[in-house]
């Protein structure tokens, strides 16, 4: 079977790198299984090597017109898209078409139906939503036409890939048939994140030899749910002398617990490496403890948390937010501890419970690493991936023989 996947992610070593790793991590899961695959990223990346004097110059004009013209310069981007992917699918030739769902793209929907392809779309994230919520919330908008379009493409599809079931009502809700969604949550890399003795020079290097180390990783800047710490780790830092944090994550993230932790003779026992690459996260998972997945409470919760699946995979012992696929993924005491995000004094009794115990951490996080073996894996993923595809394959070759 030969697969085409299309992405319109921008900045995929930035602020899209993990939904780049996904894509990566499940496409090369299908290869594994035998079959050839087309990673084709549609938007070209910012440049490494410096900017050009017209560079610097849409630089300094873009905050006063970027509210305006970024819907109608996405829209126009389309027919650029069109001429390029079509000769990319005609050279190509596969079996099923796999676009990623992307704002304002009509590209894809175009092509799908004229080249007659099967069609299954992978819908990481509700788009138009998150940009009108979140990344362009106050941009000039021409009415409804994005969702129009989103939804044009999930109607059209012959099949639609999310990754949580809160995204699977989303869309039912809006008129895409239930029948064409499967939900098929992220995971993690099971070779790459697994259990492993802590690493020593990394701990010498941290100063963290012979400390409970309690550790949080986080490559966004949005959905952190950090706020909810500062109450918590204040009352840890007072009871449990013991106990040091090792915090992962951007910038912003960074100036979070320097603002709130470096300070009143507390912040030898904060260590605050900042941004990791990808590649190097397992080694300083090896070091923690204790990790956290406090998620802040949403409405509309609709994450599959690759974070949580790796801390799963290395074997961690785990708290986490009581919300949404979290809930439905950890079970109480078995391969993590839930908590409340209203509920600060429940989140420090769950901490309070593992700092205290080496055998329940040992034991959940056994338990962590066995159900993500069995379940929450690339492989797996991409095994129900190949089951959609062939079911698509299948279907059409039905309606061609009546």
């Amino acid at each position: 079977m030969k697969i085409t996947y299309f992405s319109y992610l921008w900045d995929i070593h930035g602020i899209s790198a993990g939904s780049a790793i996904k894509a990566i991590e499940f496409l090369d899961a299908i290869k594994r299984n035998g079959h050839e695959v087309f990673l084709e990223w549609r938007t070209p990346q910012p440049a490494k090597n410096g900017r050009d004097a017209r560079e610097v110059v849409r630089e300094s004009i873009k905050p006063y017109i970027q509210k305006y013209v970024r819907e109608p310069k996405r829209l126009a981007g389309n027919f650029k898209h069109l001429y390029q992917e079509y000769k990319l699918l005609a050279s190509q030739n596969p079996d099923i078409f796999f676009p990623r769902l992307s704002y304002d793209n009509f590209s894809c929907l175009l092509l799908s139906k004229w080249l007659n392809l099967p069609t299954v779309v992978e819908a990481d994230c509700p788009p138009t939503h998150e940009w009108q919520a979140f990344y362009a919330r106050d941009d000039f908008k021409l009415g409804n036409l994005s969702l129009k379009l989103e939804l044009a493409l999930l109607n059209h599809a012959d099949a639609v890939i999310t990754q949580s079931s809160q995204l699977s009502n989303y869309y039912i809700s809006k008129g895409v048939s239930v029948k064409k969604i499967v939900t098929i949550p992220n995971a993690a890399d099971i070779r790459k994140f697994r259990p492993r003795p802590k690493k020593q020079a990394l701990i010498n290097q941290l100063n963290l030899t012979d400390r409970v180390v309690i550790g949080w990783i986080g490559a966004g800047v949005s959905w952190t749910g950090i706020e909810v710490l500062k109450e918590v780790f204040r009352d840890i830092l007072k009871q449990f002398p013991q106990v040091s944090f090792l915090m992962l994550g951007s910038p912003e993230n960074m100036e979070f617990f320097r603002a709130n932790f470096q300070q009143n003779g507390v912040a030898e026992r904060f260590v605050l490496p900042g941004f990791v690459p990808h590649a190097e996260i397992p080694q300083y998972l090896s070091c923690m403890d204790i990790v956290l997945a406090p998620y802040p409470k949403l409405d509309f919760f609709y994450a599959s948390s690759m974070k949580l699946f790796e801390y799963m995979a290395s074997g961690k012992a785990i708290v986490a937010t009581r919300i949404g696929q979290i809930a439905e993924v950890i079970e109480e005491g078995n391969n993590g501890l839930l908590f409340d995000p209203d509920e600060p004094k429940e989140l420090f009794d769950k901490l309070r419970l593992l700092i205290e115990s080496p055998e329940m951490r040992e034991k959940i996080g056994q338990n962590a690493r066995e159900k993500a073996e069995r379940e929450w894996n690339w492989n797996r993923v991409a095994e129900k991936m190949i089951d959609v595809f062939e079911q698509v394959l299948q279907k059409r070759r039905v309606g061609q023989q009546k």
